[in-house]
């Protein structure tokens, strides 16, 4: 019989205290300490989350005959993920829908106590990653109830102050976050999804992974820590990028992943397939608005389409209201800017981080 490896781990001031089997241990704790933030933690919530990894065979084989026995809902939870959810007495639980694309070498479960685990096959590909599925979820139903919103963004802080780089896939939020970071040694606060504090005072990171396009590789100095450029295409606009871990990323450039920073400036990118010279505009209140209104994902997220391990404790019409009264907080208080340029442009990510800073000062 395995041991059990403990380890108590904050992510977004949620405390999440993972149990796990000590044949795994190693590969899940080297993963998730990939993610940790390493400077100014987030304010605490008081809360915490019980998750147990089990890396076992026979588990794995016993529950999934039983559940294949069980009545099951499809369920979609994440998009472009479909799961079965069944019940084993008080246990709910969820394996992939064996008719799409997903492995099925993992399964989720819920218990009377909920506490979250996640059963894992014995030769289950990167099974360490399914433990940040289930954080990242918890992190940002955690984040409605604080009084925050979840934004389509990424975020850096520059000397201590926070950016949040704001917009939808492809506007260009990496591509600034990688100037800031190559030329500014920006700390790393989030990418793809970042939490703005209520009264919009503070910008919170959500452990999830950087993705680089190749032509924003391709503009960087080579580094060992992220993927070479030449694996990607460089064709503006590609739906194909390299990933690589917060800490990968941060420490490219010498800098460090931090989770919070106060934030200070909202950039808009509006990057295009073109040499379009570099420009920036400060938006009026009520574009900034419509902007910022449409990058927020509270309450709904595009992604996260319906609560999954971590049930929501307020209706989502008063989410709606809290988040749309944080964007108006937001554009009061922090000044809002668009940046237009051609990726083609010469020398692009110096420019757009001496922009930046400009503002910043």
């Amino acid at each position: 019989m395995n041991g059990r490896s403990r380890t108590t781990i904050p992510f977004a001031g949620h405390l999440f205290h993972l149990d796990i089997d000590e044949a795994f241990s190693i590969d899940q704790g080297v993963h998730l300490l990939n993610f940790v933030p390493e400077i100014a933690p987030a304010w605490p919530c008081g809360q915490a989350t019980h998750i147990l990894v089990h890396h076992s065979e026979d588990l794995f084989r016993d529950r999934t005959a039983r559940l294949a026995a069980t009545p099951s809902t499809r369920v979609v939870p994440f998009r472009g993920e479909p799961y079965l959810l069944s019940r084993i007495g008080q246990v709910r639980w969820w394996r992939p829908d064996p008719a799409s694309h997903l492995p099925t070498d993992h399964l989720y479960a819920k218990d009377v106590q909920g506490r979250l685990h996640i059963v894992l096959r014995s030769d289950t590909d990167r099974g360490e990653r399914y433990a940040l599925r289930v954080i990242r979820e918890t992190v940002l139903r955690c984040a409605e109830h604080r009084g925050w919103a979840a934004f389509h963004a990424a975020a850096a802080a520059v000397g201590g102050q926070g950016v949040l780089m704001a917009g939808a896939s492809g506007a260009g939020k990496t591509t600034v976050l990688a100037a800031l970071a190559a030329h500014r040694r920006a700390d790393l606060v989030g990418s793809d999804r970042v939490l703005v504090t209520a009264a919009a005072q503070s910008v919170v990171g959500v452990p999830v992974s950087v993705r680089i396009a190749g032509g924003t590789l391709g503009a960087l100095p080579p580094s060992r820590s992220l993927p070479p450029a030449g694996l990607l295409p460089s064709d503006f606009g590609t739906a194909r990028k390299a990933s690589c871990t917060p800490h990968d990323f941060a420490h490219a450039f010498g800098a460090r992943v931090r989770e919070s920073a106060p934030l200070r400036l909202v950039v808009l990118p509006r990057l295009s397939d073109d040499d379009q010279e570099m420009s920036i505009a400060l938006r009026g209140p009520v574009s900034a608005r419509a902007a910022l209104k449409a990058a927020c994902c509270t309450p709904h997220d595009e992604d996260w389409l319906h609560p999954w391990f971590a049930g929501r404790t307020r209706p989502v019409s008063e989410l709606a209201g809290q988040a749309d009264a944080l964007v108006s907080d937001l554009v009061a208080r922090v000044p809002v800017m668009t940046l237009t340029a051609g990726v083609h442009t010469p020398h692009l990510l110096e420019r757009i981080a001496d922009a930046v800073t400009r503002r910043l000062t």
